[in-house]
């Protein structure tokens, strides 16, 4: 697996590198380190010498952005002054404006992220994403190598939050909203009034992400069965899409060679209808590598294209190898490709239905123990229902959509199927959120728990396929 040697190398380099973040002040050694080993290696022709030049520059990008963020932190943190800057909304709370007047939005401030939590006078508005606002406030204290996300509290003497400019939301980002919007409409068609109008809201948060119009029943429901995530548009909504485009392309006789070229511009044109969230960033520049690898006459390759857009994303945002988030997608991401690897020895239907399933939730579970202290095993029992019926609900929600161009009754027939899958998914959670041990809560997993847990999965798979190999060439 040379392909993945590049990427955990950089990984390796940027989590030494944050973890000695103490020095982070000494960034331009081990930026001169990395050029000497790079030259050195390479006009040496010294072997390992590449993987060594990539450990150092992802430890120097890690030092440098740990140097920034001390920095900024400590004049952020200035005695009797509160932070003051204009902060771009980058996301909003689902439950909107609390009763007592209180809200929320995401930002960054100098590549720190952050929370600011202000009060909302009569008659404003509640921030909305793209807009701009000049906030004043008292940053949160917690240590420098601490990346959760920090709360800036626009409260008390000298602080503010007033929007600066509506700017953000001109140009593409209302004309994505306006997109949005036009077809959550068009998702509704013939569900008005019925008592499917709820599933209706299942559907667009599970296309459009717009998870604040989930009845809190049933976001419960989904949260006890350990699947909520099916609701964060990551690589399952983006491949679905994908494969719609590059079948529809198909069935309109464009050549398979020149799909990529057609459905790639509709792909980002959806990422950005849905937020271009980070999650569905990384999915569709995955996608999009592999739509167009036969453009250039070669076979998509998804390990390739993973790790070419792990060591892009981690040159670019060297920060997000400690994002939750990011190592989860890139985690859950990896271990599905590295099972259909495996699976392609066993030449069995049977073993890639289920085993996909289990592979996605072990890949990921570890992560979830050791930041959240959970266990979900009846995950397990709900994707492999869930993510059939969720491809069967994103097909007839997309077709619908596209329909109700041609026949608004066509389009209601599917929407309506698109909310029987919905009602299925539903009830599908529900069920499992029953079962005894579906949700085990337990003390966070360290390090060494997920290494462990990592290299008896990777010996057991190598085993398994160890002994199907030999059976084979007995028999």
């Amino acid at each position: 697996m040379w392909r993945l040697a590049i990427p955990a190398a950089l990984a390796f380099g940027e989590f030494c590198g944050f973890a000695s973040s103490t020095i982070g002040s000494a960034w331009p050694l081990a930026a001169f380190l990395f050029l000497l080993t790079a030259s050195v290696g390479y006009g040496r022709a010294i072997r390992g010498w590449g993987l060594a030049a990539v450990f150092l520059a992802g430890f120097a990008l890690a030092l440098h952005s740990s140097d920034v963020r001390r920095r900024t932190l400590r004049d952020a943190a200035e005695p009797g002054r509160p932070l003051e800057a204009s902060l771009v909304v980058e996301g909003v709370p689902a439950e909107g404006v609390g009763r007592s007047g209180w809200t929320s939005f995401d930002a960054t401030y100098k590549g720190v992220d952050v929370r600011v939590v202000l009060h909302l006078d009569d008659g404003v508005e509640p921030p909305l994403v793209g807009e701009t606002w000049r906030c004043a406030g008292w940053l949160e204290r917690r240590p420098a190598d601490d990346f959760r996300r920090r709360r800036v509290w626009i409260k008390g003497r000298g602080t503010f939050a007033v929007r600066e400019t509506c700017g953000g939301r001109s140009g593409m980002r209302a004309f994505f909203d306006s997109a949005r919007r036009g077809v959550s409409r068009r998702m509704g068609i013939g569900l008005e009034g019925t008592g499917y109008s709820a599933f209706a809201d299942v559907n667009r948060a599970m296309i459009l992400g717009e998870r604040s119009r989930l009845p809190h029943d049933v976001r419960e429901t989904f949260v006890d069965s350990g699947t909520l995530h099916m609701f964060a548009i990551s690589g399952l909504h983006v491949a679905i899409v994908a494969k719609i485009f590059i079948i529809t392309l198909v069935v309109l006789f464009v050549p398979y060679r020149f799909t990529g070229v057609v459905a790639v511009p509709l792909l980002w044109f959806y990422v950005g209808m849905v937020g271009a969230g980070p999650s569905a960033v990384r999915a569709a520049a995955m996608a999009t590598i592999c739509m167009l690898a036969p453009l250039w006459l070669r076979r998509p390759d998804g390990i390739s294209a993973w790790a070419a857009t792990f060591v892009v994303f981690h040159l670019v945002w060297p920060e997000s190898i400690m994002s939750v988030a990011s190592r989860l997608s890139f985690t859950v991401m990896l271990g599905i490709l590295l099972f259909v690897e495996w699976a392609r020895s066993f030449r069995s239907r049977a073993i890639e239905i289920v085993g996909f399933t289990v592979a996605a939730w072990a890949a990921g579970a570890p992560i979830v123990a050791h930041m959240f202290g959970r266990l979900t095993p009846g995950g397990i029992v709900a994707n492999f229902l869930l993510v059939p019926a969720a491809g069967c609900l994103v097909c007839a929600a997309v077709l619908g959509v596209a329909a109700s161009f041609v026949s608004t009754a066509l389009a209601a027939h599917l929407n309506y199927a698109a909310a029987l899958f919905a009602k299925a998914m539903v009830g599908v959670s529900w069920a499992v959120s029953r079962l005894p041990f579906a949700s085990v809560k337990t003390e966070p997993w360290t390090f060494w728990d997920c290494a462990a847990w990592y290299a008896v999965l990777g010996l057991s798979m190598w085993l398994v396929r160890s002994i199907a190999v030999r059976r084979r060439q007995t028999f």
